[in-house]
């Protein structure tokens, strides 16, 4: 049984060599990346030599054209701030030879700011991104993937570490390249004028939902952080909706 692991990356360096680490248990390791700007790729090469260049659009078809570099029997996508630990390769290798499911989910355990989050909507934050290479038919979506295959859908016990970079400089950063592309999708989609007070009402949901509803206010002070991120995401989100309805 053969298990090929893609990595999508995109200036990764401060993670990356902590993920590769994880991996070397793979048959195959396949880095995707998206011109990066600093030493990832060269952090790579000590790991693979199958390296791609490949321009992001949208995780979907980054995904998806990743996905047809894979040659393994098994495919398994793994973030560039995600590592699979030794119990994670145990019950992939004692579960894969002998299911009968066309694919896998797993818990996904955050650590925001070293601190591991059970709350916020965060925990278990499951996964699918194991997938049998014959079953396996695509990847649709504009900024969230949904995963096509033909079979049953497991879950693997083990939960899958992610350690993200929470900085605040971190975070503008990925709001400025993700969430316009969010909100053209909203905007293609038809969506309702945008006023001032449907926009303070997103905003104000969010961190309701996060903070109150998912009880973020059990994670304390990262608990309130996050959940303050999240609802500044959906202002980032819905004013660049209003600017496109301007134009």
């Amino acid at each position: 049984m053969k298990l090929s692991i893609i990595v999508i990356t995109k200036t990764n360096q401060p993670t990356l060599k902590t993920c590769l680490d994880s991996l070397k248990p793979a048959s195959e390791i396949i880095v995707v990346d998206d011109f990066s700007e600093d030493n990832t790729l060269k952090i790579a090469k000590k790991y693979t030599q199958r390296i791609f260049t490949h321009k992001l659009t949208s995780f979907p078809d980054q995904r998806h054209w990743a996905s047809t570099k894979a040659t393994g029997d098994w495919f398994m996508f793994i973030d560039a701030d995600e590592q699979l630990t030794s119990k994670n390769w145990q019950e992939i290798k004692d579960t894969l030879p002998k299911t009968n499911h066309a694919a896998f989910r797993f818990a996904r355990q955050n650590y925001f700011y070293n601190k591991k989050i059970r709350h916020g909507g965060y925990w278990p934050d499951y996964q699918t991104r194991l997938f049998k290479r014959s079953k396996f038919k695509g990847v649709k979506g504009v900024t969230h993937e949904q995963y096509l295959f033909t079979g049953s859908l497991g879950t693997l016990k083990e939960s899958v570490p992610h350690h993200p970079d929470r900085s605040i400089a971190y975070g503008l950063n990925k709001s400025i390249i993700w969430t316009p592309k969010e909100a053209e999708a909203l905007f293609k989609a038809g969506h309702p004028r945008i006023t001032w007070w449907r926009l303070l009402k997103v905003m104000i949901s969010e961190f309701c939902y996060r903070y109150l509803k998912k009880q973020g206010f059990r994670d304390g002070y990262v608990g309130f952080i996050e959940a303050f991120i999240q609802a500044m995401n959906k202002f980032f989100i819905y004013q660049q909706v209003w600017e496109l309805q301007q134009k």
